[in-house]
C-alpha cells in the first residue's frame, strides 16, 4: 500500500481497547432501553481534513450468536454514507486494531485514508 494522503485520529476511552474487546466477546445480558440488534453500544468518531468522517465502535450482534461486532461507517464531506463498507471488519475477532488504512473510492486499491485509533490518557 502506498502512503495515505489523509490521516485522522479516533480517540476511544482510557482502557477502551480492553473494555471494547470485552463488550465484543462477552455481550451484556441486558441492554439499555432503546439499544437493539445492530445498534452501537459504544462508539467514537474521527474527521479527516477533507471532511470525510468515520463513525465506529461495537454494535449489538444477534441474540442467537452471543457476540457483538465492530462496525465502522464512513461518510463523505456532505455526511452521506459511503456505500460498500470501505472499512471491512468481517474478520475481526477482537478490538485490537491501532490503525486502519482504507479507500473511499472503490477504484483506489491502495487506500488514501489512515485512521489511527488511540486510547484517551485519562
Amino acid at each position: 500500500m502506498s502512503a495515505p494522503k489523509f490521516k485522522a485520529t479516533m480517540t476511544i476511552p482510557k482502557n477502551g481497547m480492553e473494555e471494547w474487546n470485552d463488550i465484543m466477546q462477552n455481550p451484556p445480558k441486558t441492554l439499555p432501553q432503546g439499544i437493539n440488534e445492530d445498534n452501537y453500544i459504544v462508539a467514537s468518531c474521527a474527521k479527516f481534513s477533507d471532511g470525510v468522517t468515520v463513525f465506529g465502535g461495537v454494535a449489538v450482534g444477534a441474540k442467537s450468536q452471543d457476540f457483538n461486532y465492530p462496525l465502522f461507517m464512513v461518510f463523505d464531506k456532505n455526511m452521506h454514507q459511503v456505500g460498500g463498507w470501505p472499512i471491512d471488519t468481517s474478520d475481526w475477532d477482537s478490538w485490537s486494531a491501532r490503525s486502519i488504512q482504507f479507500a473511499v473510492d472503490p477504484n483506489d486499491e491502495d487506500g488514501n485514508y489512515l485512521l489511527d485509533i488511540v486510547e484517551a490518557t485519562s
